[in-house]
């Protein structure tokens, strides 16, 4: 299943699903500096966007280190045993 093109896909799309939550962790967080998170939220409702972008960020970094390590199983290559 890993060598097929989908599954190599499957990383590429992940990437870019983690590079979106990642933006929008930075945008809060520029949104906090700058002050104009009062415009938007109150403190409450901040602090929870910004512990459920960061899981979500967590999620995406999860799911793309097991799809590289699969990813590396799969192009390791084979060990044979019979062969000493």
């Amino acid at each position: 299943m890993t060598d097929r093109p989908a599954f190599r896909r499957l990383g590429r799309i992940a990437e870019k699903w983690r590079a979106l939550a990642e933006k929008r962790r930075d945008d809060l967080a520029e949104l906090y500096r700058s002050g104009h998170w009062k415009r938007y939220y109150t403190g409450d409702t901040l602090i929870a966007r910004t512990r459920e972008v960061d899981e979500i960020c967590d999620r995406w970094t999860m799911i793309l280190e097991q799809h590289r390590r699969t990813l590396l199983k799969a192009d390791a290559p084979a060990i044979d045993r019979n062969a000493a």
